[in-house]
């Protein structure tokens, strides 16, 4: 049953996977084509190698928040467009297909993650890299796939719990977000909410994985 649920997650997501696969392997390459003020094939200074490739993280975390994303709204809005009829023509309790659409979600994420891994092994054989400087390519793999799963496993919550009315209940939540930071920043709460800030966005806080750089290269 579930490689059946496997393939259809695949079959109507597989241009988005086939896209993302594109840009998380030529990542690390756009990103020294961007950065970089040497070219392929010269030898950089460690300054210069740190300094090309700073934009892959910025690239990498558009990219999860978008995939994440996208890999929840598409296949509900097959399903949604069919009426459900597939998942409620199969024979388990929808609690159990909801399970097995958010694995099958989160298993199709290893491919462009590998994809990013084999891309950066790739970019980082043409340059010269100092002694003092190491390469993380599988780190940076795994750390985009964590965001990605996160963003992935935030939305399918809010959309298999809200349905359709998940636009709007996100665009409440949002709102209600804006509404609280200003309303709090004007009544002199900035400082508390600076700690709750911090707390979301530093380790253990569930966006700790967004909050410091991505980093290909590092001391």
């Amino acid at each position: 049953m579930f490689t059946r649920i496997l393939w259809t997650q695949f079959k109507w997501t597989r241009t988005l996977l086939a896209a993302s696969m594109v840009i998380t392997f030529a990542a690390p390459s756009l990103a020294w084509r961007i950065g970089a003020s040497v070219s392929f094939g010269t030898a950089p200074s460690a300054l210069e190698l740190m300094t090309g490739f700073q934009p892959v993280g910025m690239i990498l975390m558009v990219t999860a928040c978008l995939l994440g994303f996208l890999l929840v709204a598409i296949p509900w809005g097959s399903d949604a467009a069919a009426k459900h009829v597939y998942a409620l023509s199969l024979p388990i309790p929808w609690r159990r297909y909801v399970g097995m659409r958010f694995g099958a979600g989160a298993l199709t994420l290893l491919l462009p993650a590998a994809s990013l891994w084999l891309g950066a092994l790739v970019t980082l054989a043409l340059v010269e890299i100092p002694a003092m400087l190491h390469a993380y390519p599988g780190g940076l793999a795994v750390r985009f796939a964590l965001a990605t799963l996160l963003v992935y496993a935030m939305t399918f919550l809010l959309q298999y719990l809200a349905g359709r009315r998940a636009p709007i209940l996100l665009l409440t939540i949002l709102l209600t977000g804006v509404a609280v930071v200003v309303i709090a920043t004007a009544a002199g709460y900035g400082a508390a909410l600076n700690a709750i800030g911090r707390a979301l966005t530093e380790w253990p806080g569930p966006l700790a994985i967004f909050s410091n750089e991505w980093k290909l290269l590092d001391v």
